[in-house]
């Protein structure tokens, strides 16, 4: 890589952690320093679909070439890495030891814990078990992985909604027990630094923008309540969506049957979540900035958020317990939505302006 181009892939950084142009000689140079060691890391699967890794994949600026093999050192990622079998197994054994308390690891999906953690296994365990009369090797589980990985982390990344929060595989979790990174990591060494990224799957920007905040600041970025960068889910999605106005004017999008392309139509009614979601799709937009959920007409699922899956389905439908007779909601059981939300944002419009005031206590439903 030339020194015109590193110098542009430092601008682009800066744009991507939306910082001033001013600052990217010092990102240059604190690039340079931190890539200099080529900073390892360890990438693995728990309950996951692979679709944060195929989200990841898609990153266009850096290039995930560049992102894998100039910038970091990505020891042990199954889905890009050519070894195989006990080859990759010992990728990860030996970063572990060479590299204790230097990598980061990076977990994609949740963990199940129930039956020894069987639901979910991947590589081999030193003891053997007897099958059909022969002695093989055990499978490894991923609560064993995570049980020999968190303590030599520098941090850790939960990448996905699922790994953040528990996700779909969290609501079939009585069978599987499945839990979220940050609790497996919070009984294992509870000091230790999580970041969550959510969306199902995540932008790309949000993975490769929160590892370069981390490389360039060596510490972990500014993160809200639930553990998340601030830069990429600080704002409500409901903020800045292209239909706001047509929430604002009561214009709901009420059968998907309607064709009517000069009115883009606010899909709450058909049930969009981006009133209760925090991220920054809306500004910027998936495959290269080409569009997002919305502007695809499909309503916001609210994948970025701690309640999805399982709280915020069925996912074509309102939100719960919000009733539109003459456009009025039942107040009263918001329920999880709760005065936060409401204050975050879309108070005055959400239960006042558009939605009625509040019933009286006691008052006809």
């Amino acid at each position: 890589m030339t020194r015109r181009q590193f110098l542009k892939y430092a601008g682009a950084t800066a744009a991507l952690l939306g910082l001033s142009e001013t600052l990217i000689p010092e990102i240059a140079r604190a690039l340079e320093e931190a890539v200099a060691g080529k900073p390892p890391v360890i990438w693995i699967q728990g309950q996951n679909c692979t679709g944060c890794s195929i989200s990841f994949l898609n990153t266009n600026y850096p290039m995930v070439a560049e992102i894998v093999l100039d910038k970091l050192s990505v020891r042990y990622q199954p889905n890009v890495m050519a070894a195989a079998g006990e080859v990759a197994q010992k990728a990860i054994e030996d970063t572990a030891k060479e590299m204790n308390g230097k990598y980061v690891l990076v977990v994609e999906g949740p963990v199940p814990t129930k039956e020894e953690g069987r639901f979910c296994t991947f590589g081999l365990e030193e003891k053997t078990i007897s099958f059909n009369g022969f002695q093989r090797r055990e499978d490894k589980p991923m609560i064993a992985w995570m049980e020999e990985l968190v303590p030599g982390a520098a941090a850790v990344i939960a990448l996905g909604n699922c790994a953040s929060f528990g996700g779909i595989p969290a609501a079939n979790a009585s069978v599987t027990g499945t839990t979220p990174v940050h609790e497996i990591v919070k009984d294992i060494a509870k000091d230790k630094p999580v970041i969550n990224i959510g969306g199902c799957p995540p932008h790309p920007d949000w993975f490769v923008g929160t590892v370069l905040d981390y490389l360039i600041n060596k510490r972990v970025p500014e993160l809200d309540e639930h553990n998340r960068p601030k830069v990429f889910f600080g704002r409500l999605i409901h903020e800045n969506c292209e239909r706001r106005a047509s929430f604002d004017a009561g214009l709901f999008l009420e059968d998907w049957n309607d064709n009517n392309p000069d009115m883009k139509l606010c899909l709450f009614k058909l049930g969009c979540k981006g009133p209760v979601t925090y991220a920054d799709c809306p500004t910027r937009r998936w495959n290269s900035g080409v569009n997002w959920c919305v502007g695809a007409n499909a309503p916001c699922h609210g994948c970025a958020e701690p309640t999805f899956y399982k709280n915020l389905s069925p996912l074509y439908e309102p939100l719960p317990e919000v009733h539109f007779a003459g456009l009025t909601p039942m107040v009263d059981t918001l329920g999880w939505i709760g005065a936060a939300a409401t204050a975050a944002g879309i108070g005055a419009h959400y239960l006042y302006k558009q939605l009625g005031k509040k019933e009286s206590e006691g008052g006809e439903s």
